[in-house]
């Protein structure tokens, strides 16, 4: 039996960012499960089933996966993803605090929105939830996934301008990486961009855990 899905957005983004895998998967989505964090509106957590889980990450969304995992999560396919994203002792490679220190403070005043230009995407409908917005780049800093034991496959662009592949090979380095593909672009948003190979990879994760 091929576990069921379960579909984790990034911050800034909201449930819609899935629109384009679950097409380019088709009658392989019927039963998906697509949370949303509450960024531009109410948050919306459906009840998970009893069955084994294959949570699709994208950003944020993956990390949250590895570090917050819901019970049955036997798998975790990340695009544009990453063990972990704040600069840490151990872990050099990832953002300095100071960085989504200055986001959280600008917000209101622009940052919002150039963070989802240089993403590669545009602003989701409805109001923007300042605090849960706030709350979500705490997260990003904070949390740490690299102790997880669940087979990860990634997809990353080769020149992701928000979390940069060096950053995310090295969040990986102790993980059990089952596949890890990396494809052309510049951007931090593949299920818009590259829904296709979005959705071959978790046919490839959803066959090796059937």
């Amino acid at each position: 039996m091929r576990p069921a899905l379960l579909f984790a957005h990034g911050w800034a983004l909201d449930r819609g960012l899935w629109r384009p895998v679950l097409e380019a998967l088709g009658a392989e989505a019927e039963g998906a499960l697509v949370l949303d964090d509450g960024y531009y509106g109410a948050p919306f957590a459906p009840a998970l089933p009893t069955g084994p889980l294959l949570g699709v990450g994208q950003s944020l969304g993956a990390l949250a996966l590895l570090a917050e995992p819901p019970p049955g999560l036997v798998g975790v396919v990340a695009l544009d993803g990453f063990a972990r994203f704040g600069q840490a002792p151990d872990f050099p490679e990832g953002a300095p605090a100071r960085v989504l220190q200055r986001m959280k403070a600008r917000l209101a005043d622009g940052a919002l929105g150039e963070f989802l230009r240089r993403a590669g995407g545009g602003l989701p409908e409805g109001e923007p939830d300042l605090p849960r917005l706030q709350a979500g780049l705490d997260r990003l800093h904070v949390l740490d996934g690299r102790r997880s034991p669940l087979p990860v496959w990634r997809l990353h662009a080769e020149a992701d301008p928000i979390a940069p592949l060096g950053l995310a090979d090295a969040s990986f380095a102790g993980l059990e990486v089952r596949d890890r593909r990396i494809r052309p672009g510049g951007d931090h948003l593949s299920p818009l961009h590259a829904p296709q190979a979005c959705a071959a990879l978790v046919r490839a994760a959803q066959k090796a855990l059937a």
